[in-house]
């Protein structure tokens, strides 16, 4: 016989009681949203011409009728009860194993039920005991004594315990126990049968259950989460909060374990193993907000697009007295420095996307006085005689390739001057004057370039 252990004795009321409501049918890690049949019957068999009812204050009989009830939802057993000569009614079973008193909940499935009544008989005083059994790493543990003693009639239900035990390393929890192949909850309830039998733990065990944001950028505050879950019980999964990234929002979490995509608080059924959830993101709309200044509302535009899209900076048609409008303002945070930009009309502007809660915004610049007059450009004119010529590409190669004597300020008198180095760039403007540029004017004058400038592929 093996020898008692007292070392763990101590016990507590479940501490996961919530999950007895979840009853003995998981729910599922996919919902049911494709099946056609969004409604089941629960039906009540009272074929037994032995059967009688109560009757109602008029004296007719208070007989059960069939429950329609939405699939996948919880069903409360009407308190009414039946009889029979010579037994007593204990409550309604699917199955012959479970119980099911009056005024208890059953959870349906997407299938209709049928409940059939369970009895005991009156005269048949015969109690089979209710041994609550429990090894721990192959050593008994003793039984407290409100676990012990427990006795009943066939056909009484029995009402399973909310008392647990704690395993020694943590590495597992029990949530119930096991007769007969199935596992009972607290409160739940088993049909006696005409012999004696014996409740074991549930003994489940931990895995991890992970979340990452994946291989992206712009993240804010956390960049994983890593919980404990009990293999075999279904939970919610995480929220689209759990992770923040400017400009995206997460629309739900591919597993690693079957690839597909569940939604955020969907119900997951944790498998014997450790599983990765990544984010699933999508870009965010804004309404880029470019503010006039000009204290009129029709001064105001808003230009709708994605994150990491790029929309068009606008005209500004209104006026401030004594100002000229200088292009829009926008400000961002680079690596914890705020740096400004100064978009012109026509600019493209990529939506970057803002923290959580913030838009996007763009300030117009105003300055004090008149627009400067624009100096006109004619692109590949380094000598500024109005025309093009191959002297025109001979100058830009002169100041490249002898700066102090021809580049701006050089010292021979047909040096470029400054407006001759602004035409010259033709080719990739903005970059100065580069072999490139002495290349397109050519190209231009033999009819390679029909205009300029000109970009390079």
């Amino acid at each position: 016989m093996k020898q008692i252990h007292s070392r763990l004795t101590a016990f507590v009321l479940s501490a996961i009681t919530a999950i007895s409501a979840l009853s003995a049918f998981q729910v599922m890690a996919e919902t049911n949203s494709s099946s056609e049949k969004t409604q089941i019957t629960v039906h009540f068999d009272i074929s037994d011409p032995d059967i009688t009812f109560d009757v109602d204050e008029d004296g007719n009989p208070i007989e059960i009728t069939d429950i329609t009830a939405d699939a996948n939802s919880s069903v409360k057993i009407p308190e009414i009860y039946v009889h029979k000569k010579d037994y007593s009614f204990s409550g309604w079973t699917v199955d012959g194993v479970r119980g099911y008193p009056v005024n208890s909940v059953i959870q349906v499935g997407d299938e209709d039920v049928t409940l059939t009544p369970v009895w005991y008989t009156l005269s048949d005083k015969t109690e089979y005991n209710i041994e609550y059994k429990v090894e721990i790493e192959g050593e008994e543990v003793e039984i407290p004594k409100t676990l012990q003693n427990l006795s009943a009639r066939q056909g009484r239900f029995v009402e399973v315990s909310l008392q647990t035990f704690y395993y020694p390393d943590s590495s597992r929890s029990q949530i119930g126990w096991n007769y007969d192949g199935k596992t009972y909850l607290g409160q739940q309830y088993i049909i006696m049968p005409d012999h004696d039998i014996v409740l074991t733990p549930n003994w489940l065990r931990f895995y991890k259950l992970r979340y990452t944001p994946g291989d992206v950028d712009r993240l804010n505050g956390a960049t994983s989460g890593e919980f404990d879950r009990l293999e075999t019980i279904s939970y919610e999964l995480a929220e689209s909060s759990r992770f923040s990234r400017n400009g995206f929002k997460i629309t739900g979490w591919i597993c690693d374990e079957d690839n597909k995509i569940y939604a955020p608080l969907q119900a997951y059924t944790m498998p014997s193993h450790d599983v990765t959830f990544t984010a699933v993101w999508e870009p965010l709309t804004y309404k880029v907000v470019f503010i006039g200044g000009t204290g009129k509302s029709e001064d105001i535009i808003r230009i709708e697009g994605k994150t990491d899209t790029k929309i068009i900076c606008p005209e500004l048609t209104g006026t401030k007295s004594g100002y000229y409008f200088d292009g829009w303002k926008f400000e961002e945070k680079i690596d914890g420095v705020t740096t400004t930009t100064i978009y012109q009309p026509g600019d493209e502007f990529l939506i970057k996307g803002a923290k959580p809660g913030l838009g996007i915004s763009l300030n117009a610049v105003w300055k004090e006085g008149t627009r400067p007059t624009e100096e006109t450009v004619k692109y590949g004119d380094a000598d500024c005689n109005g025309e093009l010529f191959l002297n025109d590409a001979v100058l830009i190669m002169q100041a490249i390739g002898n700066p102090d004597a021809y580049g701006v300020g050089g010292s021979e008198p047909s040096a470029i001057t400054a407006k001759g180095a602004k035409n010259g760039d033709c080719c990739n403007t903005g970059d100065g004057l580069t072999n490139l540029d002495a290349l397109s004017v050519q190209k231009y004058l033999i009819g390679i370039l029909t205009e300029l400038p000109c970009k390079t592929e």
